[in-house]
């Protein structure tokens, strides 16, 4: 059986993984590294808010509905928040900006699009066979997550022809993390 857990860091690696961002300290952060240095942001606290959680469920001899229902409810109101800051960043001011803002909506929503099955899922278990219905839909989505996550950072790679982006993770404090992973 697929402990949920594991499935939470699995999704947080990929997420830090997809990244891609680096650090250097630069004295004056362009408005570009700042929108970097705030995505990294978003990304480092979810993910921090997911490891969290897992490492809650990670005991399948304790784990309960209950349990089960409680850690959703923790991974909805991380992943809102995440939501919220993704969403507040706005366009990188970059050539390819406005692509860069919408890749991260797509994100975004399939993020949001996941986090509900996960709790439609939730709400809907009972007994022995609904956690292992509820752990198998928690399982898909975060995979679901997780490849999405990885293709937006692709498409952000493609869309930084000029390297603007790229510098601008480089120059980014809160991306600094990244940079081993």
């Amino acid at each position: 059986m697929i402990r949920p857990a594991a499935l939470l860091l699995a999704v947080g690696a990929l997420a830090l993984g997809a990244a891609g961002c680096g650090g250097d300290d630069e004295p004056e952060a362009s408005a570009t590294a700042t929108w970097a240095d705030e995505l990294c942001t978003a990304v480092s606290d979810w993910v921090a808010d997911l490891r969290r959680i897992g490492d809650d469920v990670t005991d399948p001899s304790s784990l309960s509905l209950a349990r089960l229902e409680e850690a959703a409810g923790d991974v909805g109101s991380a992943t809102d928040a995440f939501l919220d800051d993704v969403r507040d960043l706005g366009s990188p001011e970059t050539e390819a900006g406005d692509e860069a803002r919408a890749a991260l909506e797509a994100l975004a929503d399939t993020i949001e699009a996941e986090k509900e099955e996960i709790e439609d899922a939730i709400d809907s278990a009972s007994g022995l066979t609904g956690i292992t219905s509820a752990v198998s839909t928690i399982a898909s989505s975060l995979t679901t997550m997780g490849e999405e996550f990885e293709r937006t950072f692709d498409q952000l790679g493609e869309l930084d022809a000029s390297g603007e982006l790229e510098q601008a993770f480089e120059q980014a404090d809160a991306c600094d993390e990244f940079d081993s992973e």
